[in-house]
């Protein structure tokens, strides 16, 4: 799929004959996207509970969620931050559906809200290591502001990317 939810062969962007269709995230979606977020990464970098609703409750939060027939396959979380700065704190997208334009799209609707909310800034923290992740970022022009000493534990340090737009 291209990012705008349509395959390249023409077909509307379906798995399994639903539309994968972009929402707010809402309150009895927490154990899809704590699932989710614990399925896409490791134990000392996935977050708690606690720590996902602490980022569902912020006053600027804009969070997307990618729903296939009622089944959370994919989420953003972001919130605007003093100085007109979105900040993203995590895409997570479902092994099943990586690949196929759920985080281009995602990772877009955030960043059209944000702006929309007059963020002219972005910010993000990706893992120095995440070689796609990082190629993924910089294709929306993100770029490496600084690293982070053992940002995701010791001897594993992070980037902060930024977008100034």
């Amino acid at each position: 799929m291209n990012p705008t939810g349509r395959r390249d062969d023409g077909e509307a962007g379906r798995r399994d004959d639903h539309p994968i269709v972009f929402r707010d995230v809402r309150r009895e979606d927490f154990e899809a996207l704590h699932a989710l977020d614990q399925a896409c990464f490791e134990p000392h970098i996935s977050y708690s509970r606690n720590e996902l609703r602490g980022f569902l409750s912020l006053p600027t939060l804009e969070a997307v969620v990618a729903d296939v027939g009622g089944e959370v396959v994919g989420f953003v979380i972001s919130y605007r931050a003093p100085g007109n700065v979105g900040h993203v704190i995590t895409l997570d997208v479902a092994a099943g559906h990586r690949r196929s334009g759920v985080g281009r799209a995602l990772m877009s609707e955030v960043m059209d809200r944000l702006a929309r909310c007059r963020v002219t800034r972005f910010r993000l923290e990706v893992d120095a290591g995440n070689a796609p992740a990082i190629a993924f970022y910089e294709s929306f022009g993100f770029r490496e502001t600084r690293r982070l000493r053992d940002y995701y534990g010791e001897g594993r340090p992070g980037i902060e990317m930024t977008l100034e737009r």
